[in-house]
């Protein structure tokens, strides 16, 4: 008798709630916020067309859509302002940290062929999709180009991210007219005043 009140004794904290607890609740995120990642960066260039590379592209954008959202009334967090490398776990873990309700992580495709332009977005996670979508239909509503919609992507950046998140592909910047639009008119504003758009349609501003 003894020694089975003796196992019982032994075995009774690994039933115990205290060692079972649920994992904390994590803090809620900051209200109509926005993690804006600039892709690449650095020694990353990413694609390129003659003296335009996608890393500065990435950049001017984001940083026209930091304005345009901190304008509007949203609270923006940026991964990066300059010319920096940061690597995938850089990126997430500063809108990780930051309790960002969104994240848009701002990319341009390349391709071999130089006529191949359209818009999609990727996703990881299915809480990812409904930003995915959103941003996929006002960037290429807004830029004029045909919508391939959103593709799952294995990218760190969404599978870590705790919030819903989307790598925006804009559109080609190998693509020969994207490159006259951008030397010659506000195309990267547009696409700036699109993805301002997608965010105030997801948060049904």
């Amino acid at each position: 008798m003894k020694w089975k009140l003796l196992a019982l004794l032994l075995l009774f904290p690994l039933f115990s709630p205290t060692v079972y607890a649920a994992k904390p609740t994590p803090p809620a995120p900051v209200p109509n916020s926005v993690c804006i990642d600039a892709g690449h960066g650095g020694t990353d260039i990413g694609t390129r067309n003659n003296d335009l590379t996608e890393k500065d592209v990435n950049l001017d954008v984001a940083s026209r859509l930091e304005t345009k959202l901190t304008e509007a009334g949203y609270t923006v967090f940026m991964t990066r302002e300059g010319d920096e490398t940061l690597s995938n776990a850089d990126r997430y873990n500063h809108c990780n940290n930051q309790r960002a309700a969104i994240l848009i992580s701002v990319h341009h495709n390349g391709s071999s062929d130089s006529s191949v332009d359209h818009t999609m977005a990727l996703y990881m996670k299915k809480s990812d999709q409904k930003l995915a979508r959103t941003v996929a239909e006002k960037v290429s509503s807004q830029l004029l180009l045909p919508n391939q919609g959103i593709s799952r992507f294995a990218s760190g950046v969404l599978l870590k991210a705790d919030m819903p998140a989307t790598i925006s592909e804009g559109f080609f910047l190998t693509n020969t007219n994207e490159y006259n639009l951008i030397k010659t008119t506000d195309r990267l504003d547009q696409e700036a005043n699109a993805l301002l758009s997608a965010v105030q349609t997801y948060f049904g501003n």
